[in-house]
């Protein structure tokens, strides 16, 4: 079968793969996007049911946070390719069994009159760190973010210099738990704030050393909660659209077997079915590690070191992560009323919504649990009525419901196999919980149109990339984490072998919708390749020098 030649050939389709090939295409590369599933996108995908027409699902990604304010988004211009965000005023929210509840609302000022009802000192808490902190997450949180990491020695040395700095790495010493703890004195805001920080998966546990500046950042972000009106694939069909309006190409159904390398330099990819695409320039894999070194390589292009790290490469069950999730999908006739309504009637409004947990003690205990591979029967959700902002996402007059909780891949004593015996058990169970605060989701209620689980074991059929179950394709552990993302030799997304790069979800700064795995290897490959930065990226050791 004949080969086809560009100058860089991309493996998958994710959006940080997309968001890569948007800045190539734009600079003028021939690229090519090279995709095993039959649709791009990704974690980043959206999926209509096959029995229900109409109700569209999100089976990954669902909270995009700042989306239009990303420097990709402007720089790739996304907003002429259809894509419009949604930002839900009412961002997030806990009802409580209390029959109280609290809203985190896009407007800080409503956010503290809700919180104050809860305690006057936990909302001049909030109030004082939203503002006092949002310039550290703009000159070191997001720098940090949107740059290759620097040896960690290096970066703390030039944070060091300035007072902001030395500040960032205090906070940052601790633990979110302990921060949490100090900024908050009742027990319905500390539960409230850990599980922000806990259920987007920023790093290990809570009580983790190291971990203490993210959980001050979600005061901030976590009022920046949208959704592309769609659904998530509306993103991935922009950036789809900004590679090919630039030349660029994407085949689907296309799955790599290997990385072609010729003298110690990679210059294409082969796929199953024999078709060769040759990379004059470079070549990047977007999947995870163990794929791109132990399957699509020789074992004689890699050291023995290096092929050890690779195998050592943690995901969430073998890493006794977090990161890993049970999914309540449904499709209902009428939205959730909350008992605490009666309370704040904005609580029906909320879009990222915490429901279950009550204390702090039952955030860990359910971590503690799921690392140790024991489903919880304490159940604590993620939940979210995405049509209640977007109604494109169901037919007229109904919903759709998603709820997320951590889970363990193995199931201790049984293994992953245990999750397709107890699956749909276990969904009532999830059903029942948020139905004990919001009663008209009760199956006895008539409500309900339709429901079906996703099992961890069903995440990793669904996309290879989420071995066992780990949507951030790699635990979030110290040891795998900013300058170690995947390991020291691939934290600037260069490989050991030339013109070969890794982007994605496990390099840095890892998962999540944010597009800076992509973003970050743009950079790399123009540098690498001589071409003007036509863009302006954020430059740590000159923005960090100028700290005061």
């Amino acid at each position: 079968m004949s080969s086809l030649e560009f100058d860089g050939v991309i493996i998958g389709a994710g959006h940080n793969a997309l968001v890569l090939a948007g800045y190539m295409a734009k600079s003028g590369l021939k690229v090519a996007l090279i995709e095993r599933n039959v649709t791009i996108g990704g974690g980043c995908g959206t999926y209509m049911h096959p029995e229900y027409p109409g109700f569209l699902h999100e089976l990954h990604s669902q909270f995009h946070r700042n989306i239009p304010n990303l420097p990709w988004y402007r720089d790739l211009e996304l907003s002429n390719y259809g894509l419009d965000y949604i930002y839900p005023q009412a961002n997030n929210g806990t009802p409580l069994s209390s029959g109280k509840n609290i809203v985190v609302h896009a407007n800080p000022d409503v956010s503290y009159k809700s919180i104050e009802r809860i305690s006057k000192k936990d909302a001049d808490s909030y109030y004082k760190v939203y503002h006092k902190y949002q310039e550290m997450g703009r000159k070191i949180w997001f720098v940090r973010d949107y740059s290759p990491p620097l040896p960690p020695d290096e970066e703390a040395r030039l944070l060091e210099k300035s007072e902001m700095g030395r500040e960032f790495l205090q906070i940052n010493k601790r633990s979110a738990y302990d921060i949490v703890m100090d900024l908050f004195e009742s027990v319905e805001m500390r539960t409230f704030y850990l599980f922000l920080y806990s259920i987007r998966g920023y790093l290990p546990s809570p009580e983790s050393k190291n971990t203490g500046f993210a959980a001050v950042a979600m005061t901030y972000l976590g009022n920046k909660a949208m959704l592309p009106r769609g659904g998530s694939r509306m993103l991935t069909n922009a950036l789809s659209k900004v590679v090919l309006t630039h030349g660029g190409m994407i085949f689907e159904n296309h799955e790599v077997s290997r990385i072609i390398t010729k003298n110690g330099t990679a210059i294409g990819v082969e796929t199953t079915n024999g078709r060769k695409f040759m990379a004059k320039k470079f070549v990047v894999s977007s999947v995870d590690p163990t794929q791109t070194f132990l399957r699509f390589i020789d074992d004689g292009h890699l050291g023995s070191d290096f092929l050890k790290k690779v195998r050592n490469y943690k995901y969430g069950a073998s890493a006794r992560s977090f990161g890993v999730l049970f999914t309540l999908h449904a499709g209902i006739h009428q939205p959730p009323r909350y008992a605490s309504e009666k309370w704040d009637p904005m609580i029906n409004e909320v879009f990222n919504t915490c429901i279950g947990y009550e204390t702090p003690e039952s955030i860990i205990k359910h971590i503690h649990e799921t690392m140790e591979g024991i489903v919880p029967s304490e159940i604590g959700l993620q939940c979210a009525v995405p049509t209640l902002f977007d109604p494109t996402r169901a037919p007229k007059g109904k919903h759709v419901l998603l709820a997320w909780q951590f889970a363990p891949y193995h199931i201790k004593g049984h293994g992953p196999e245990k999750w397709d015996e107890i699956k749909y058990s276990y969904l009532e169970k999830v059903l029942d919980r948020w139905a004990d605060y919001a009663p008209n989701l009760r199956k006895s209620s008539g409500n309900i149109i339709y429901m079906f689980p996703q099992t961890p074991p069903d995440t990793e059929r669904h996309l290879i990339n989420m071995r066992e179950g780990d949507f951030h394709v790699g635990a979030l552990i110290p040891e795998q984490l900013v300058y170690n993302r995947p390991f020291p030799e691939v934290s600037n997304y260069r490989t050991p072998i030339k013109n070969l790069y890794l982007t994605g979800a496990p390099t840095h700064p890892t998962g999540n919708i944010t597009g800076a795995p992509g973003y970050n290897t743009a950079r790399v490959i123009a540098q690498d390749l001589g071409i003007n930065l036509w863009w302006n990226p954020p430059d740590p050791r000159r923005e960090w020098a100028s700290l005061e």
